[in-house]
């Protein structure tokens, strides 16, 4: 099968709108909640660390999917802009979320609007399988940033092989690479994402089915400084200085 990303986006949300259909699909929705409240926690922690409140920031979501960014944002009170790829998902968000923007776009071949204090980029940046077209991507979301203000994006920062056809990691070196050449960024430290959950376990795979105990570990696991490998989906949280 040739990976098509816009038909294949469009067809797996139009079929699962829900968080299955931006996360894992094989797996069960409270497996998702599960992974997506960690992701929720982790992001939080960043934020703070970063002394950033959404409250009154202009947001940019790229990949806002079924929504779940779109909600975190929007109930802090952030001013936000999500963009997607998938007709499906901008038209849904758009009758649930009336108060905010969005665009139907492919970010490695349109320009964005404007600037924003935050750019939010979550599992997004590694289904860009080719090349040329993730360098476009990138380059335009640094230019989004705002002077002062955050690029929050994930991916292993490595070159992992073997993946899905519509997955292809690269590392932290490819990225900095592409984004020093457009504007000038401080990087904070790679914060995982998760740990147990998200994560190929093996033997041990059967705890799949008790996702509530996953989180509860990962919490713990993240707490103690686990995950800080190429093997873990990581969050880079980087300022853009001018």
């Amino acid at each position: 099968m040739t990976y098509r990303p816009r038909e294949f986006w469009e067809q797996r949300l139009a079929e699962q709108f829900d968080l299955r259909g931006t996360g894992e699909t094989s797996m069960s929705a409270a497996y998702n909640d599960a992974c997506y409240a960690l992701r929720r926690e982790v992001l939080g922690r960043a934020l703070a660390d970063a002394r950033t409140d959404v409250r009154g920031r202009t947001v940019l979501d790229i990949g806002c999917g079924t929504g779940f960014w779109t909600e975190y944002y929007v109930s802090r009170g952030a001013v936000y802009t999500g963009v997607d790829i998938a007709e499906t998902s901008v038209q849904r968000l758009r009758e649930r979320f009336p108060a905010a923007t969005f665009l139907h776009a492919d970010v490695s071949e349109a320009d964005l609007p404007g600037t924003y204090d935050i750019v939010n980029v979550f599992d997004v940046l590694y289904h860009i399988t080719d090349d040329t077209r993730f360098d476009a991507a990138l380059r335009r979301l640094a230019g989004a940033v705002k002077p002062g203000g955050l690029l929050l994006l994930t991916d292993l920062f490595s070159d992992a092989p073997g993946l899905a056809e519509h997955n292809k990691m690269r590392s932290l070196v490819r990225y900095r690479a592409v984004l020093d050449a457009v504007v000038n960024f401080d990087y904070a430290p790679l914060r995982p994402t998760h740990v147990l959950l998200n994560s190929s376990l093996g033997f041990w795979r059967f705890l799949n089915r008790a996702p509530g105990l996953l989180l509860a570990l990962d919490r713990m696991l993240l707490g103690a400084g686990a995950g800080q490998d190429d093997h873990h989906n990581r969050l880079l949280v980087a300022r853009r200085t001018r």
